[in-house]
């Protein structure tokens, strides 16, 4: 699949309708953070946690919109790598090199199927784990349309699972408690902000349709339609099983456990295993899922424009970068057959892709130079923001939005991790910008080779 100009063509996949889309996007944003995040975000703001959810996902879609505008308006494969290219072609590797440790929470999802999976049936957690890695790893090496129809039958049932959650828990729900001050806002204003800051990036998953224009039918139409239409889904599903899982008993009792233990009290008998079979294991599975696509996708087009060795850009005749994929499987795969500390990595991972989130939006401030034809063809979203200054403003309103919640993070970083994230950052600020030029040299160079 040629995935724009900077590749050769190796064939024409099947192009996802708004239905792929839809559970694409929905099985990646509902993932493992549902089961076990939501419990931790009780614990610091109540029943209130419904809010900390729709606060959680206005500041998602806020800081969304200039990616947004961006990839619908031109779309393109790694179009926040793009964006960043625009303003310094050595930034763009810099954003790169960071989201290439976004893998590493792969490895997360697989040792969380691994626990839960072990926990009704008998076999080892490592092995549950690289067994469901392996066979997403396998189904993504098709095209996007083949992994799609597996994502479309998982989320159905898994939407289906968290309704029977919602709608058998509220008759559990002391309704007048959990609206009371004491329970709504249990530890104040800023238990929710705190709580918004716990599960933020776990329903970053609303973002993931930016990444896949090419791959989708109309673009310019689906992305945006699509995208909202998840947007309040995923929020109704999070925010009202989190509402639910703080109602079914007194928050002493449920804060820190995962919606497991509420559905164990929701439920008849055994029945909570449906939650744990169709909830936690597919909500974990759906994103496995998804996540493969969505790492090659984030970074290709850097990886085509030389920023890895010229093997990670060789793709196989559905158009899959088979070598790429088959590095972030290794990193998902890896700790979990050797026991490393999954957690750790997870949080080392998360922070490095955490700032440059901030740097990529800032590319739509460009797009009239960039790409004129498609932003004189975009005439709605042209007019509204046609001078500089409305762009600048979009962008430093989605900066200090999600900054906040960045800040946050980072405060709660523990000493390893800062000091990990300080020596990763200057270790690859020395690469890109102390030999950036060469690098860019040899890429151009490699492009026009391929394109021969």
């Amino acid at each position: 699949m040629a995935m724009d100009g900077s590749a050769k063509e190796s064939g024409k996949p099947r192009l996802l309708n708004a239905k792929d889309l839809f559970f694409l996007a929905m099985g990646s944003t509902i993932g493992a953070g549902i089961i076990t995040n939501t419990g931790i975000a009780i614990g610091v703001a109540g029943s209130g946690v419904i809010l900390a959810y729709l606060l959680a996902f206005a500041v998602t879609f806020i800081y969304n919109l200039p990616n947004l505008f961006f990839a619908s308006i031109h779309p393109i494969a790694s179009p926040q790598y793009v964006a960043t290219s625009w303003m310094n072609k050595k930034l763009g590797g810099y954003w790169l090199y960071t989201q290439v440790f976004a893998a590493l929470a792969q490895a997360y999802m697989g040792a969380a199927f691994g626990q839960y999976l072990s926990s009704i049936v008998p076999i080892s957690p490592a092995v549950a784990a690289c067994l469901v890695l392996t066979l997403f790893y396998i189904s993504n090496l098709f095209d996007m349309k083949t992994a799609a129809v597996i994502q479309n039958v998982t989320t159905a049932v898994l939407l289906l699972t968290i309704a029977s959650f919602i709608v058998l828990g509220l008759p559990h729900c002391n309704l007048a408690s959990m609206f009371s001050k004491e329970s709504f806002f249990y530890k104040g204003w800023g238990g929710i902000f705190n709580a918004c800051a716990m599960v933020l990036f776990g329903v970053g998953g609303c973002t993931l349709l930016t990444q896949f224009g090419p791959q989708m039918e109309n673009p310019q139409k689906n992305m945006p339609k699509v995208t909202i239409i998840v947007f309040i889904c995923a929020f109704l599903a999070f925010g009202l099983v989190a509402f639910v899982g703080s109602g079914v008993a007194p928050i002493s009792e449920v804060e820190g456990k995962p919606m497991t233990f509420q559905a164990k009290l929701i439920y008849p008998g055994n029945g909570y295993l449906i939650f744990v079979i169709g909830g936690a294991l597919l909500a974990i599975t759906t994103t496995i899922n998804s996540n493969y696509a969505r790492y090659w996708a984030t970074v290709i087009r850097g990886v085509d424009e030389g920023w890895l060795p010229r093997i990670f850009s060789k793709r196989n005749k559905y158009g899959v970068p088979f070598v790429l994929h088959t590095l972030f499987f290794i990193m998902a795969v890896i700790p979990n057959l050797f026991g490393m500390n999954i957690g750790a990595l997870v949080s080392l991972a998360a922070a490095i892709t955490l700032i440059p989130t901030l740097i990529p939006l800032w590319g739509f401030v460009l797009m009239p130079k960039h790409c004129p034809d498609d932003w004189k063809q975009a005439a709605k979203i042209s007019k509204i923001f046609a001078t500089t200054t409305s762009r600048v403003l979009l962008c430093l309103i989605a900066t200090i939005v999600l900054g906040i919640f960045v800040v946050l993070n980072i405060l709660n970083f523990s000493k390893v991790t800062l000091t990990f994230f300080i020596i990763y950052f200057v270790a690859t600020g020395i690469i890109c910008f102390g030999f950036g030029d060469k690098i860019i040299a040899n890429g151009q160079k490699r492009l026009q080779e391929e394109n021969l």
